[in-house]
């Protein structure tokens, strides 16, 4: 075996190295998500803090959204260029110091500001991660390994659920900069972490003279070369299609459940606590699933399963008893709601497959910015759902609007058998 061999092989990376790098990579996931996942607690409030109505405060997660997909494909590139760790704390720290500063903005545009720097940093810290996990694991345990780390998506929403369930107050409308503030901190300890501990991905290093040597062909476009730009499409259009349906669910199912059970923003977590337990579960079976039969029959499966269990979901919770216009959080209110939504999160599991699936996709030089684009560009498809979403609310009702995300989930079922299987295939530095 080369020496460049040798470098690139996952079975020769130290398994301490291994277990840093999945611990920074999902520590990082983990605030991440919990950074990007309370605002959907408090769109009302701070609707309410700063006079608009609905619309007004979904062009806030309409630009976060624009901002991941423009984070994912610009970082992802700096990722095949500077490295993942790097790319992975830098990262980190732009979303900490995003979040830390919505907590003190005084009107709409800078709201608008921070949340879009939150957004960057959300696209370019998975693009570096998904890349630094899928280079130091094996073609065997690959899918595994990026299910684990994907997890760390579904814990931060529980986390973000937590933390709006103790943080917000009823009786404070303003109590919502509390929560941004405090949800920025562990985004600072996960930094130093990473500086610490997490080693550079070894096929990166291998690949580096080969970078060195074809930086002018090799940049942002390349991805859209003759050799690759069918399959880059065809991800993209399976991401936009996975994104649509779940960030309606995400952005407004908290704001649909205060309506149309009358319970208070700092109950909607239930909901949220749920879901991420059930999404935790659903990312670990994916990641297995994946390992056995491959990456699109498991895609096309969970597809399918958000297919239907969202119509069940609006059913069940539009017909939950009422007492004076208000749910009871009693017992039996709260395992019918759980139940519900932990189905809803465990099919969201089709999030571990990502990761490796477009890892496997695309050669090590344009791994990251391939793979930040198709994954994080796809979130852009979802604002034309955000947008529209007040003007489709007022016409056909909350539950039929979020029932409309099982259409996009059924058409992306259907399409991942037009992009190629590629369980088992080795990832290797170029020459």
């Amino acid at each position: 075996m080369s020496q460049l061999d040798l470098a690139a092989a996952p079975s020769e990376i130290r398994t301490g190295h291994q277990v840093n790098a999945i611990i920074g990579s999902w520590a990082s996931w983990l605030f991440d998500a919990m950074d990007a996942g309370i605002f959907s607690f408090v769109l009302l409030a701070v609707a309410h803090t700063f006079k608009t109505n609905l619309s007004g405060v979904t062009t806030v997660v309409a630009w976060f959204l624009l901002a991941t997909g423009v984070g994912g494909y610009v970082f992802g590139n700096i990722s095949d260029r500077i490295g993942r760790k790097q790319t992975l704390w830098i990262s980190v720290l732009i979303y900490g110091l995003g979040t830390l500063m919505c907590g003190f903005v005084q009107n709409m545009l800078e709201l608008n500001v921070f949340r879009i720097i939150v957004g960057v940093a959300v696209g370019g810290l998975w693009s570096a991660a998904a890349a630094l996990i899928s280079e130091v694991s094996r073609p065997d345990s690959r899918a595994k390994a990026l299910a684990l780390m994907q997890t760390g998506w579904s814990a931060g929403q529980l986390l973000a659920a937590i933390f709006a369930w103790t943080i917000l107050d009823p009786h404070n409308p303003e109590s919502w900069r509390r929560l941004f503030i405090c949800a920025s901190i562990p985004a600072w300890l996960t930094a130093v972490y990473i500086i610490l501990f997490v080693k550079e991905s070894p096929i990166w290093l291998a690949n580096r003279s080969y970078i060195a040597r074809s930086h002018k062909s090799q940049n942002m476009l390349s991805i859209f070369k003759k050799d690759y730009i069918r399959t880059t499409l065809l991800a993209l259009l399976v991401s936009m299609l996975g994104m649509v349906g779940y960030w309606i669910i995400l952005t407004f199912v908290p704001s649909y459940l205060q309506k149309i059970l009358g319970i208070n923003m700092n109950q909607t977590p239930v909901f949220s606590v749920w879901t991420a337990v059930g999404a935790i579960f659903g990312y670990l079976v994916y990641g297995y699933i994946a390992e056995i039969v491959g990456r699109r029959i498991s895609f096309a499966i969970f597809f399918f399963g958000m297919t239907v269990i969202i119509p069940i979901f609006t059913y069940v919770a539009s017909h939950m008893p009422l007492t004076n216009g208000h749910l009871l959080l009693t017992g039996g209110n709260v395992v019918t709601l759980g139940i519900i939504s932990a189905l809803l999160g465990f099919f969201t599991g089709y999030f571990s497959g990502f990761g490796a699936w477009y890892g496997e996709l695309f050669p090590t030089s344009i791994r990251a910015t391939a793979s930040g684009f198709c994954f994080n560009v796809g979130r852009i498809g979802s604002i034309v759902g955000i947008l529209l979403a007040p003007v489709l609310i007022s016409s056909i009702g909350f539950s039929m609007f979020i029932g409309l995300a099982s259409i996009s989930y059924f058409a992306s079922g259907l399409l991942v058998f037009t992009i190629r299987e590629t369980k088992g295939t080795t990832l290797t530095a170029e020459d």
